[in-house]
């Protein structure tokens, strides 16, 4: 049975972060390959899915966005030498993440043997954690933990050009979903040196 929590915990234990997303793709295609049958950028009505994972014993289908973005960080793990680049711009990286959730929405409506799941995957606590200012240019796209994601989601007025460009429309999220983000490994104590994970499910249960 498809878990992706359980392939979530197999996976830090032989990759704790990566520099990439292709990295991360990878990877985690040729863990989920020993068991089921993936296929990579899967093109499905017009949208080019990073892993389209078949289950066998199910007969279920599942569209897999992914995402990883990184903070800043310089440590050793495991006699080697570990630096982060920072990717910053938080607020864009909230917009094409939710944009994937978006996405499939559209892709799993009607279809009930298709499931969507849409992770991110960071050590930047400024995903996670609830923002203390209010008002900031991404209100709207927040992920933080236990947000609930519904609705349409817009830039505020005062949302710069720079900031939108190529993300200027709203995007519109029709079922409702609890975020809730779980601990994938821990590198260093340093900042930035635990990553979490955020997956949110679409589809039929």
């Amino acid at each position: 049975m498809f878990s992706i929590k359980q392939e979530m915990q197999k996976l830090a234990q032989k990759h704790p972060f990566f520099y990439s997303k292709e990295a991360f793709k990878n990877a985690l295609k040729h863990q989920l390959q020993e068991k089921f049958r993936v296929i990579e950028n899967k093109d499905f009505h017009g949208c080019v899915i990073d892993l389209w994972v078949e289950d066998p014993y199910s007969e279920q289908c599942y569209a897999i966005y992914l995402m990883n973005k990184l903070g800043r960080l310089t440590t050793h793990l495991e006699n080697r030498l570990i630096e982060l680049k920072n990717h910053g711009a938080q607020d864009i990286g909230r917009y094409d993440f939710l944009k994937q959730v978006e996405k499939l929405e559209k892709i799993t409506t009607g279809s009930d043997n298709i499931k969507g799941i849409a992770i991110l995957l960071t050590n930047d606590h400024l995903y996670w954690r609830e923002p203390t200012r209010a008002n900031t240019v991404d209100s709207y796209f927040r992920i933080h933990e236990n947000r609930i994601l519904t609705g349409e989601l817009k830039w505020m007025e005062h949302a710069s050009a720079g900031t939108t460009k190529d993300r200027e429309n709203p995007l519109v999220i029709k079922g409702t979903y609890k975020l809730q983000w779980k601990h994938y490994s821990t590198v260093s104590n340093k900042r930035h040196g635990e990553f979490r994970y955020l997956a949110v499910h679409i589809g039929v249960e």
